[in-house]
């Protein structure tokens, strides 16, 4: 899940029209509104599609799931929210996306070294960032 909500909230973020947030609060609160959003929509729409196949929306399974989705989604929240709120403008907005892509880096190099080498490790990783910076450049490119 914290992965899903870094991947998304850094999404969220570059898709943010420059200046879209007019203070430090009010892009930090941007940032964890977001990702709780995304945590909510996530479970409503797994809970949905498995009441097709299951009785029930609200059981034990699904309060605990729930759980385990927020425990991963609030500090990836929590942290992509810190440097707009220290730092503010648009610095804060791309350090915030810099700790996302960062976060999403160390997870996609921790998964490829359970089964390649440390090499081709780092060259999946490269290509992780090369797609996000393709994803930023196309956003600079329509003026976003």
């Amino acid at each position: 899940m914290a992965l899903y909500v870094s991947l998304s909230l850094l999404a969220v973020l570059v898709a943010l029209p420059a200046h879209a947030a007019s203070s430090r609060v009010a892009a930090a609160v941007t940032i964890v509104v977001a990702a709780l959003g995304l945590v909510l929509a996530h479970h409503v729409a797994f809970r949905l599609s498995s009441r097709l196949v299951d009785n029930g929306l609200v059981t034990k399974e699904s309060l605990r799931l729930l759980g385990a989705q927020l425990a991963g989604a609030v500090p990836v929240a929590v942290v992509a929210a810190v440097p707009p709120l220290i730092v503010g403008g648009d610095a804060g907005r791309i350090l915030s996306e810099v700790v996302l892509v960062v976060f999403v880096a160390l997870v996609g190099y921790r998964a490829m070294r359970q089964t390649a080498s440390p090499a081709r490790s780092m060259l999946y990783v490269g290509g992780l960032v090369v797609t996000i910076a393709v994803v930023v450049a196309v956003k600079t490119a329509v003026g976003h």
